[in-house]
């Protein structure tokens, strides 16, 4: 299941990479650290749906997805060269695990790709292990007190993982979307914590981020009534010391046009149901905005926003809600980012596929974008 690598020989640079306001003028804000943002091509990619970018400090790598391409993507931005393993079903997600293995959410279920060489710290192009890590069962659909225990039961048809990240303290959070999620009369998805019956008790096998689970998983649900799960990220309220621990979680359900905080317990990993409300209103393409898709947030605690169909990543101080800047990219459909590179400073973008004859050059590819004065 490991495809033919892709090798990018050259680093293609834009000059467009603007900050712009949301009506297309001259940002208020021209600047963050003096010098105007830059836009290169890391990877011509041509993903049909990229997504889930994540940076595995482990690794030194950058991975991402392409969902309907049902692909993993493992990229080295010190060689430019990227392992793909082809997962055979759609993937919604990645994210760094223990060691050199990495957990990949497919339609219903979570696998393991190991990425270990046969010498201590080496990295391969990929092995899909055999056998789920997780499943989400179609009883949990129908609020099932034990959810994911009985790996015989299947997700429902028209479901699927999509979005999903890592809490500091390395809980994996995944939700799920119906396919007609733009039907208002369809069923809704949610989004699930994955916990451990039994805790693991070896520290030699705690090196990696994620770091909370036994040999049986299972998915607990902790968010219902969610129409399109996508970005997530964790931050402290202002005022709050950067030594104590995040106590805010945002979230993206695209449907909404809104980034939404909850309270967020860092030790146990609950989330304050009752304190949700709206930090950020993002305008509709037709208003200037596009659908809110992935997110990530800098070491301001600002928040980054992939808009979908703007061609363009916003970033939003979620105190007031205002719109700092906006990056134009070379593409039209941005799907998701994420800070990476050993300092941070990389603003990596995942994009998804145009079709017609106006259809961007490099579409489905990853982008680097870096702002003098934003790091991760």
């Amino acid at each position: 299941r490991i495809l033919a690598q892709r090798l990018v020989w050259g680093v293609v640079s834009f000059p467009s990479g603007a900050m712009v306001g949301k009506d297309g003028s001259p940002s208020k804000r021209q600047r963050v650290g003096g010098a105007a943002p830059t836009v290169t091509l890391a990877l011509d990619s041509k993903c049909i749906l990229g997504e889930s970018p994540v940076w595995d400090a482990k690794m030194r790598r950058l991975h991402f997805v392409d969902i309907n391409g049902k692909l993993l993507h493992s990229f080295d931005p010190k060689s430019s060269k990227c392992s793909t393993v082809d997962m055979g079903e759609e993937v919604g997600c990645v994210v760094p695990y223990k060691k050199q293995r990495v957990l990949v959410a497919g339609v219903s279920q979570v696998w393991q790709v190991d990425f270990k060489g046969k010498k201590d710290g080496e990295t391969t192009d990929g092995t899909l292990l055999p056998g789920h890590f997780a499943i989400v069962p179609e009883s949990e659909m129908e609020a099932m007190d034990n959810p994911g225990e009985d790996p015989s039961l299947q997700a429902l048809p028209g479901f699927r993982f999509n979005d999903g990240k890592c809490d500091p303290q390395g809980r994996f959070l995944v939700g799920t979307m119906n396919k007609d999620w733009r039907d208002p009369a369809a069923r809704k998805g949610r989004l699930f914590r994955m916990v451990e019956p039994l805790p693991l008790r070896n520290e030699d096998d705690l090196d990696g981020i994620v770091h909370q689970y036994g040999p049986n998983p299972v998915l607990k649900p902790i968010i219902s009534e969610v129409t399109l799960s996508n970005g997530m990220a964790w931050g402290r309220s202002k005022g709050r010391d950067a030594a104590l621990p995040y106590d805010l979680f945002y979230f993206i359900d695209s449907a909404k046009q809104t980034v939404d905080v909850f309270g967020y317990d860092d030790e146990s990993g609950d989330i304050d149901l009752g304190s949700r409300k709206t930090v950020v209103e993002v305008p509709t393409l037709e208003e200037g905005g596009g659908v809110p898709d992935g997110m990530t947030i800098d070491s301001e605690g600002m928040l980054w926003v992939a808009l979908g169909e703007s061609g363009s990543v916003a970033r939003y101080d979620p105190g007031t809600g205002e719109e700092l800047m906006r990056v134009k990219l070379p593409v039209k459909r941005p799907t998701a980012c994420t800070f990476g590179g050993d300092d941070l400073c990389d603003l990596y973008v995942t994009t998804r596929e145009e079709k017609g004859e106006a259809a961007s050059e490099h579409w489905g590819g990853l982008f680097r974008v870096r702002v003098e004065g934003v790091k991760g």
